[in-house]
């Protein structure tokens, strides 16, 4: 029996609707299909030919995707085209495994679950007789909820400790919480009827996945900035990063920040150190070079400058030397490499 993922709305348009999902079958074909209707972004062949059965429940709400699955005969999923987040899986019975590369795998141990870049993973395999739950953030929530905390924006992939203790108290609560919204979300749903209740639990696990598992900004949050940005400041940040690909003057910046444009340049001058309109060349920058990391086949250079609002080409490419050292064209290399 399957279900294809539907969506409740919500009352209050200031929260984004969660998207419930569901599904139990036996079909190969039916689960392929199923993710294809759920619009994720990603590709799977099943490489069995054995009998098969999958059954599934998660909720995706604004980045955040939570689920409860289970696969008794086991199964081995391919992914052509990994999506852009992190996971954080927690087997309750059996085992797991995801392959990074040829020789680079993460599997889980007794006691132990697994944090994985989701984009770096190419196969995936649950064991027989395997039951886990599966919470995993969109890389742009993560890298903004850092940058957030730290003041500072998210310039490379965040490697996580690649395994966690299921007994920690971070752990448990984290599922805990995950088992919740998707329990509240069942039936007659009453998160669907308090949005601001599901907001706050979703926020919960981001915060959570971000400050309770070690990760290379770890010690970036320990550090946080002595004497916190005017708000002027946070502000013209989460203008930018709304509006990144837009075309923008510092006039639209700086009336977004509710401040005029000198004295937003004096702000950035003294707490970030650059100019907003430099400031925002860095986050497109850090965003493209995201983007020639992991791309599609086929992708060009220019196409990536477009998306990331940089029209000239030439200046575009003078920049990314100067941030990484190296022409766009060669990480596009680097990332068909991978």
């Amino acid at each position: 029996m399957t279900s294809a993922a539907t969506k409740q709305p919500i009352a209050d348009s200031a929260h984004v609707a969660p998207r419930r999902l569901f599904l139990q079958s036996k079909s190969v074909e039916e689960t392929q299909a199923f993710f294809l209707r759920c619009g994720d972004p990603i590709r799977v062949a099943f490489r069995s030919e054995r009998q098969f059965d999958f059954e599934v429940m998660a909720v995706e709400c604004d980045g955040v995707s939570l689920a409860i699955a289970n696969s008794r005969l086991g199964m081995e999923i391919a992914l052509e085209s990994p999506p852009d987040c992190y996971s954080m899986l927690l087997p309750s019975s059996g085992a797991l495994a995801f392959e990074k590369g040829k020789t680079d795998s993460v599997e889980s141990r007794t006691d132990t679950g697994v944090v994985v870049d989701s984009s770096d993973v190419r196969v995936a395999r649950f064991g027989p007789r395997c039951g886990w739950q599966r919470m995993a953030i969109s890389s742009r929530q993560l890298h903004e909820h850092i940058t957030l905390l730290t003041e500072q924006p998210v310039r490379e992939r965040v490697k996580f400790k690649p395994h966690f203790d299921t007994q920690s108290g971070i752990a448990r609560t984290m599922f805990a919480v995950s088992q919740a919204i998707i329990g509240g979300t069942r039936g007659t749903a009453p998160l669907l009827s308090a949005p601001t209740a599901m907001a706050s639990l979703r926020d919960a696990v981001l915060a959570m996945f971000v400050e309770g598992l070690p990760h290379s900004y770890s010690d970036h949050l320990g550090h946080r900035v002595a004497v916190p940005a005017p708000r002027s400041v946070r502000h013209a940040i989460d203008f930018m990063h709304a509006n990144i690909a837009k075309p923008l003057r510092l006039e639209d910046i700086a009336r977004a920040a509710r401040t005029s444009p000198r004295s937003l340049q004096l702000a950035f001058r003294n707490f970030r150190g650059s100019t907003p309109m430099e400031y925002l060349r860095r986050l497109r920058l850090d965003g493209a070079h995201n983007d020639l990391l992991h791309c599609e086949p086929g992708t060009r250079v220019a196409d990536v400058a477009y998306r990331w609002g940089f029209a000239h080409h030439g200046m575009f490419s003078a920049n990314y030397a100067k941030a990484f050292g190296e022409r766009p064209s060669a990480t596009l290399r680097r990332g068909a490499q991978r």
